[in-house]
């Protein structure tokens, strides 16, 4: 905690002021909030896989609605589904996911067909085959097994070693400074 002293506009005598810095106060750590999560570049489809899941089951603990055995629902993909389905358990949405997926990939195909026909670029096929695409993807990562193995190792190095290190950061300091 830091002291700055305030000096008073008014000159009437008075002290100056000495109040505290509130910018130098430690910041209180807040919960984790889940939204942050959601900018996060990969995040598996199932909560068992996640980094961020509990920390009874080998994660870190920031994840808050995390669900043992069932899907991620802050990924939006994998949330929208869960909405249409109403469903967490992976075993009940991957053949409802495929089911959708057919279907989709007929209508492409009539449309597609329409499109030859018309000799005219249609915006709905090019709306279809995003749809098809983005629910393939999100097939292919339910049933792909993604495994993570976390290795760690630590070692204590020699004085000579330390010594080394240290002549190894000096000499380039020394030359990056001659280059300048």
């Amino acid at each position: 905690m830091e002291l700055r002293v305030v000096d008073n506009k008014k000159t009437d005598g008075k002290p100056p002021e000495i109040k505290i810095d509130k910018r130098t106060l430690p910041k209180t750590i807040k919960p984790p909030n889940v939204k942050h999560l959601r900018y996060s570049r990969k995040l598996p489809t199932k909560c068992d896989d996640c980094p961020y899941r509990s920390k009874q089951a080998g994660g870190n603990g920031i994840c808050s609605v995390y669900k043992e055995g069932e899907l991620c629902i802050i990924r939006k993909d994998i949330r929208n589904a869960v909405q249409r389905y109403s469903t967490r358990n992976p075993d009940k949405i991957l053949p409802l996911l495929e089911e959708d997926f057919e279907s989709n990939y007929e209508k492409l195909k009539f449309f597609g067909s329409l499109e030859n026909m018309s000799a005219a670029l249609d915006p709905e096929v090019t709306k279809r085959m995003n749809a098809v695409n983005n629910l393939a993807k999100t097939i292919n990562e339910l049933k792909s097994k993604k495994s993570t193995i976390e290795l760690e190792q630590k070692k204590t190095l020699t004085d000579d070693k330390k010594n080394e290190i240290a002549q190894i950061i000096r000499i380039h300091t020394e030359s990056s400074d001659e280059s300048t």
